[in-house]
């Protein structure tokens, strides 16, 4: 309407280079006064007519401009002529053919918009709440008419799922179960802050980047699936959506709101930049103390603060706090408020976790604190574990790919073929955590780095160095619904090619059934597995030498828990960084404390049984014990030494 009535104020003049073989055409209501001038101003229009007949006279743009300038052409533009106005004069009636399609464009998208308008003062009109995105009011409304599911049909909520979106409070904590649609609510309510606030910002956070990386799937699926919604998406000068992926996804939206979607990390360095009027934490529990620190300081006054997540048992949080605090209102959604939940589901994830009593269960089930629970691994040293690794690879193998082989031989070419490995002269380790047929498989194989300088693998001084000798994640092998025999045949092919050194497997699962494989049947008998190749009963003993030269006995799985974390703090294993798996079950994984007995949490931890059976085996193939010694004992890690003063002695110190 401005441009019609004349009355637009030049500000400033847009940057914009043209790219090769396109005419220096300006953007915006640039085009448009542009064209608007050449169209309408006479004079100029003269200078066209003229420009096209010297140009057919055989004259270049240089002369044409030289001729336009001696002749004293008017120019209302800029008052001087150039080579990008002559160009113009040139193309005007491209100029105006292009312009037309944008006009009818435009006038397109406004149709559109005036129409939702329209239809949203109907329905005013007739008493019923407009679902649009100047419905500010309920976002259960909104959720429903705008988002979908993923199977198509349209989004629909459950009685505590619209409690929670209608809740008002500044500060909300939620101590829920799994499947009781957290993401769901999350993402309805970033979306619907995002459309309805004009010049809003907002921050989705989460403790790691996979747990991340599902909302912002859930998000991209809405705006792919919705033509309205992706429209209300701001575009840039070249017209493409303002929606960045790396390093951190942002999204921004033609009313000027920009959501933020940051990991925590371990110390919250991605939150320390940014100033938002609302926050959404996603599995609040597993941000570390530093991350919080950061994040609370990112809530401008007068924001407000919502954490989803499920309980870890830890009491020394700021998670725990916030629910037991006055000032916030808890939500409490136990699984079994999904309408889906069924007597024989229940029964299932019973046997799962082992009892109603289970911190598995307390957890993940009935969304409660339950016993005390402790992390597992250090998030600090497992972040100086996580480096680049170029040469890693993630490979997932289903049925679907192993189905229409006819025989053993085909069987073991497709294997060759998916893994792709190249054999060298590298000393290898692996371990291999087997599900059944319906559960995942994990293998992973780490390479020893030989030594350069010091051969006794003594730790570095510094923080940001790294043992030559150290232990490298270069291959996952991840599995779905693999019966056994092609299991064992993979693991054949993959020690045909790399002869790992060590090889451990979960006696759990499938796991004892492919040892038997591999150790007994005649064609794995060339591979020579015996004295290579252990089984670990996680559940079982492990005797060890104590450094008194006593013998004693370990629980397996908390042997492989201290070696791993032994290797954490010397700086011994690396992990790849570009797998947010790896992160993901290592900081998830807690332990609880019941009459001196550990007990590990359950589910999300195959990577990690994968690399605690990994560590076992390395450790019975070390040098100072051969693995074909039938007497060997695994040694522990030296004990911490601790001098005990008495006043009396310390009355002898300086202080």
């Amino acid at each position: 309407k401005a441009m019609e009535k004349g009355s637009v104020k030049k500000t400033r003049k847009p940057s914009y280079k043209p790219k090769a073989g396109m005419m220096n055409i300006p953007v915006g209501w640039m085009f448009e006064k542009a064209t608007r001038r050449l169209v309408e101003n006479p004079v100029e229009q003269g200078a066209i007519v003229l420009a096209k007949e010297l140009e057919e006279a055989g004259l270049s743009q240089s002369a044409i401009m030289r001729k336009l300038k001696e002749d004293g052409v008017p120019n209302r533009g800029e008052g001087l002529w150039t080579s990008a106005m002559v160009r113009k004069l040139l193309d005007y009636d491209g100029l105006k053919g292009r312009w037309a399609e944008r006009k009818a464009k435009l006038d397109e998208e406004y149709g559109t918009r005036v129409a939702a308008a329209e239809a949203d003062a109907r329905e005013i009109a007739e008493g019923r709440t407009p679902a649009s995105p100047l419905d500010k009011c309920d976002p259960v409304a909104w959720g429903q008419k705008w988002l979908a599911n993923r199977d198509g049909s349209a989004r629909a909520y459950w009685r505590h799922q619209i409690e929670d979106l209608r809740a008002a409070d500044d500060n909300i904590v939620h101590l829920d179960g799994r499947d009781v649609g957290k993401t769901a609510n999350l993402t309805t309510l970033a979306l619907h802050y995002a459309m309805t606030t004009r010049k809003g910002s907002g921050l989705v956070a989460a403790a790691l980047a996979g747990q991340l990386l599902a909302i912002w799937e859930e998000i991209e699926f809405q705006l792919e699936n919705n033509p309205r919604l992706e429209a209300c998406i701001a575009r840039g000068r070249n017209g493409h959506r303002k929606m960045q992926r790396f390093p951190y996804p942002r999204l921004e939206f033609t009313n000027g709101s920009v959501l933020y979607f940051r990991p925590a990390g371990t110390y919250g360095e991605a939150f320390r930049s940014l100033h938002v009027d609302r926050v959404w934490v996603d599995e609040g529990a597993w941000l570390s103390e530093d991350a919080w620190r950061a994040l609370r300081q990112c809530l401008k006054a007068g924001g407000k603060l919502r954490v989803y997540s499920t309980p870890n048992g830890m009491r020394n949080a700021t998670y725990y706090r916030l629910t037991n605090s006055p000032r916030w209102r808890v939500f409490r959604w136990p699984s079994w408020l999904n309408p889906n939940w069924t007597p024989n589901h229940e029964a299932d994830l019973l046997e799962f976790y082992g009892g109603r009593a289970t911190a598995g269960w307390q957890h993940e089930v009935a969304g409660e604190h339950g016993a005390p629970s402790y992390g597992a691994f250090h998030p600090e040293h497992l972040a100086l574990a996580l480096q680049d690794v170029p040469e890693y690879r993630k490979i997932v193998i289903t049925n679907a790919e192993l189905e229409d082989c006819q025989s053993e031989l085909e069987t073991e070419q497709r294997f060759e073929t998916l893994l792709n490995i190249w054999p060298d002269s590298a000393q290898y380790y692996l371990g291999a955590d087997l599900g059944y047929t319906n559960d995942p498989t994990e293998i992973l194989v780490f390479r020893q780095d030989t030594p350069k300088k010091s051969p006794d693998c003594s730790p570095p001084d510094s923080r940001l160095q790294t043992p030559d000798c150290s232990l490298r994640l270069v291959l996952r092998v991840h599995m779905e619904k693999v019966a056994y025999p092609h299991i064992a045949q993979c693991l054949a092919v993959i020690d045909s090619l790399l002869a790992p050194a060590a090889i451990g497997i979960d006696n759990g699962g499938n796991g004892l059934a492919v040892i038997q494989e591999l150790m007994s049947l005649d064609k794995y008998k060339p591979r020579a597995f015996d004295g290579r190749l252990f089984g670990f009963d996680f559940g079982g003993v492990t005797p060890f030498e104590l450094p008194n030269g006593a013998q004693t006995k370990k629980r397996t799985k908390e042997l492989m828990t201290s070696l791993i974390n032994k290797a954490l703090q010397r700086r011994e294993i690396v992990f790849p960084a570009t797998d947010p798996e790896i992160p993901d079950q290592f900081l998830t994984q807690t332990y609880s404390l019941n009459n001196g007995a550990v007990t590990y949490s359950k589910g999300n931890d195959h990577i990690i049984d994968a690399t605690r059976c990994m560590v076992l085996a390395q450790e019975k193939t070390a040098p100072n014990a051969p693995y074909n010694d039938p007497d060997y004992t695994i040694r522990p890690p030296l004990p911490l030494m601790v001098e005990i003063f008495t006043l009396p002695s310390m009355k002898n110190f300086p202080w």
